[in-house]
């Protein structure tokens, strides 16, 4: 399992992290096809792994589930290898807080689809005055990615935001009308 510091940047092993210990949080970002986003008032430590579960998304033998933030409004529940977060409990404990990019909500006001692309996953946010479907997708080429937003806009004119795979927007490119790389 390898965490992700930050989304198209660098990775590292969860046995050779090496963060200053004067660092006050720790963000971890978890990269996974298993998770989904819940209401802050359905996701408690005790129902997570449950959730994951009736989304079709459990974790395997070697993970547990975290969540984000139970504080927000939208809370993700994330499949997280086993020896991964006792790591970073062991080293970091409290200070380690985990995100995912599903959490992404910088087009919020838009009418629009965001497609954040690891060598792995495929997170797509569909937003309309508001997130609207949330989902992470095992997905690795550009045709898998293809597929996947043309089930999520038809042909039509909503712009496309991507990051992470410049092959897949370009492909994109040929099918859709507005498509942004960020």
């Amino acid at each position: 399992m390898s965490i992700q510091v930050k989304l198209g940047g660098p990775s590292f092993s969860a046995h050779n992290i090496s963060i200053a210990e004067d660092i006050e949080q720790v963000e971890v970002v978890i990269d996974t096809p298993r998770v989904t986003l819940a209401p802050r008032t359905e996701v408690s430590l005790d129902t997570a792994s449950e959730l994951l579960r009736i989304v079709g998304k459990p974790c395997k033998n070697n993970e547990q589930s975290v969540c984000s933030e139970l504080q927000a409004d939208i809370v993700a529940i994330m499949a997280i290898d086993t020896e991964a977060l006792r790591s970073i409990v062991e080293r970091w404990g409290s200070r380690a807080t985990f995100t995912t990019p599903l959490l992404d909500m910088r087009h919020n006001d838009e009418s629009c689809l965001t497609i954040d692309a690891t060598d792995r996953v495929c997170y797509m946010r569909l937003f309309d005055g508001g997130l609207q479907r949330a989902e992470a997708h095992e997905a690795t080429t550009a045709e898998d990615i293809l597929l996947l937003a043309t089930e999520w806009l038809g042909n039509n004119n909503t712009p496309i935001y991507i990051k992470g795979s410049a092959e897949s927007a370009k492909l994109l490119r040929k099918y859709f009308k507005r498509v942004v790389c960020e």
